[in-house]
């Protein structure tokens, strides 16, 4: 009798899940029976919100719905959202249903942890954001508005305990050029607050030069910047910061800290204390082999200590690079063969800056590095284009990767 085949199930749609599931599926075929388990029944190319806060993209442009994609590809979809993880019994369940597995895959990305300071976030609090394309266009319309009344103070940055600040750079260095653009650059204050004990930080020690790039464009711009910066409260018209200071703001966007997903949290021992996992470097859990992680779901822990608390990013081009791997490994486990560190990584980036942009690459990504490479010019925000429609095709049809930078 035919052995029936590997149950896989993978929660999580995005970066992590998609490419995951790709890969199991061209490496194992029908060995394997995949599920992927998804609380948003679309594909989001979250890079590019930064253009739609600016009105340079239309959100519903940098989505895909999942469903026939996968099922394509033989991969079941399910449109819900994991409620509760039991890996006693190797079991993930929705509201409403039950999935098995031999193996899973937690791709589930991290909740954005607006609770950490008080007043943040676009509802109820008073800032603005970046991470969902609702967030995207509600400040859209809010920035269109105050930019709109010809003069006003925008404040730009990231809570304590941030990892994804790079988007921060870009909005702030975008609104400067739209008000340069437009020749009202000297009727508004722009400024940028940030946990990072210096500019171009980005929670991995900096990468080579790109720290002083970083401060010299701020300088030429005249973005006003506060490094340690550590808000402690958000107000309809202004940010507080543990020194006492006062920030007051007609615009304001905060990037804020992540969480680990709520049923990742609510395992025993599955996570650090803030709700990622734990992982080898083959990146199974450290106490559940057959159950793996990758992206932002993956605990990795600081460079180093900083007065003020900032995480370690997991950027797409990282967490799709993990999920090669865990699926490589997972292979392995299936079929034999070497498995591969899922935590060595390589880093690459472009960060818009509205009229150049800035390109870095380092390889490993966390230091110390065999390799880095920074360049700034307008042919970034091209190749920057460029990737984002050759990325949403790669969704739709499952092509070949390029990984000239994201």
């Amino acid at each position: 009798m035919k052995p029936s085949p590997k149950r896989i199930v993978i929660a999580g749609g995005s970066f992590g899940g998609v490419n995951a599931a790709y890969a199991l599926r061209r490496a194992l075929g029908a060995e394997v029976d995949l599920t992927v388990v998804s609380k948003d029944a679309e594909f989001t190319f979250f890079p590019s919100l930064p253009w739609v806060i600016l009105g340079w993209r239309d959100a519903a442009r940098l989505k895909i719905p999942l469903d026939k994609p996968l099922a394509r590809r033989g991969i079941r979809f399910v449109s819900g959202e994991v409620r509760e993880l039991d890996p006693e019994a190797s079991e993930v369940r929705t509201e409403d249903a039950r999935f098995p597995y031999d193996v899973l895959v937690i791709a589930s990305g991290a909740e954005l942890d607006y609770a950490a300071v008080p007043g943040l976030g676009p509802q109820p609090g008073y800032t603005h954001s970046t991470f969902t394309t609702d967030d995207a266009v509600r400040a859209r319309d809010a920035l269109a508005r105050v930019l709109s009344q010809g003069q006003g103070r925008i404040v730009i940055g990231a809570a304590p305990g941030a990892s994804c600040i790079g988007p921060a750079y870009e909005i702030v260095m975008m609104i400067d050029t739209v008000l340069r653009s437009a020749r009202k650059r000297h009727r508004f204050s722009v400024a940028f607050l940030t946990p990072e004990p210096f500019l171009g930080h980005f929670g991995i020690g900096g990468v080579g030069m790109f720290p002083r790039l970083m401060a010299d464009e701020f300088a030429e711009r005249d973005i006003e910047s506060m490094t340690n910066a550590k808000i402690v409260e958000a107000r309809p018209d202004r940010l507080i910061l543990s020194d006492g200071s006062e920030w007051r703001f007609d615009f304001s966007l905060v990037i804020p800290a992540f969480l680990g997903s709520p049923f990742v949290r609510a395992c025993d021992g599955l996570a650090n204390p803030k709700g990622f996992v734990t992982v080898t470097p083959h990146l199974n859990s450290t106490r559940y082999d057959n159950v793996y992680a990758v992206g932002v779901a993956v605990a990795i822990p600081p460079v180093g200590p900083t007065p003020v608390p900032v995480a370690v990013p997991k950027t797409g081009h990282l967490t799709e690079q993990m999920a090669r791997a865990a699926a490589h490994n997972i292979v392995v486990e299936l079929k034999g063969g070497t498995k591969v560190d899922g935590l060595n990584l390589s880093g690459t980036c472009i960060a818009d800056g509205g009229d150049t942009a800035f390109y870095f690459s380092a390889e490993p990504f966390l230091p110390p590095r065999n390799k880095i490479v920074h360049k700034k010019g307008k042919w970034a925000r091209y190749l920057k284009l460029a990737f984002e429609k050759y990325y949403l095709a790669h969704i739709r049809y499952d092509l070949p990767v390029l990984h000239f930078g994201w």
